[in-house]
């Protein structure tokens, strides 16, 4: 976007740079000069490139949740800035897990408003289709998932008490499997991946009692240990 490129930078720049040889950049730097040094003016100098563009690759989804409609995907367009319906789950679930593998979304796990799921789906973009999944071992909602050659489901509660288990969906078999538990029960807690090992961080642990504490699993070993926080960050 326009505002992205000052006129400091643009000063040093137009200086420097060859491409002010160029008959078509030049009309675009005065264009941006104009719309910085003119702040009074821009009303009058609006065109798609003073606009929000697509800057990213990718899309954004809003999946599920409470309401009375059942399971319901939406996306983001940032162009017309709308959102758009894209489809429609096998069923209404909120607390779930959200997970994207091979630009497919899988969402895992969740309640209906009644009872606590096990079920997982997965919706194609491309074919606009939602697919049905082999469900986990254990239901699961407030459940941490994410991403590591695979898909970890971890902790949550089963709809009397909070969780220390976890289990792993390997996409090329279909399948799950179950993985070490975690040190602590951990309801609502929050998952994260970095340099091949995953981290579980605080979470619920009676319902009443909650965590400040984190601790890494290393799928290597299948081995799960507390890690020690020096930070003010709890």
């Amino acid at each position: 976007m326009l505002y992205d490129c000052t006129f400091k930078v643009l000063a040093k720049r137009c200086v420097l740079d060859p491409f002010t040889d160029d008959l078509e950049c030049q009309k675009l730097i005065l264009e941006a000069m104009k719309y910085h040094l003119l702040p009074e003016r821009r009303t009058l100098m609006q065109s798609p490139r003073t606009k929000p563009r697509k800057s990213t690759v990718g899309t954004l989804y809003a999946v599920g949740g409470m309401d009375n409609n059942k399971g319901l995907l939406w996306f983001y367009d940032l162009r017309t800035n709308i959102w758009i319906q894209a489809g429609v789950m096998n069923g209404r679930r909120l607390q779930f897990g959200v997970a994207v593998i091979d630009d497919k979304l899988f969402v895992i796990g969740g309640r209906d408003g009644l009872k606590t799921l096990n079920t997982v789906e997965c919706y194609n973009p491309k074919t606009k289709a939602w697919t049905v999944l082999p469900p986990m071992s254990t239901h699961r909602h407030g459940l941490g998932v994410t991403v590591l050659e695979g898909l970890y489901s971890i902790g949550g509660r089963d709809g009397s008490s909070c969780l220390s288990s976890m289990e792993y969906y390997d996409p090329h078999t279909n399948k799950w499997n179950m993985c070490a538990p975690m040190c602590k029960r951990r309801g609502g807690v929050g998952v994260a991946t970095c340099d091949g090992f995953l981290y579980a961080v605080g979470g619920g642990y009676d319902g009443q009692t909650y965590l400040n504490t984190m601790e890494a699993y290393d799928p290597q070993t299948n081995e799960w240990t507390q890690v020690i926080i020096k930070s003010l960050f709890f």
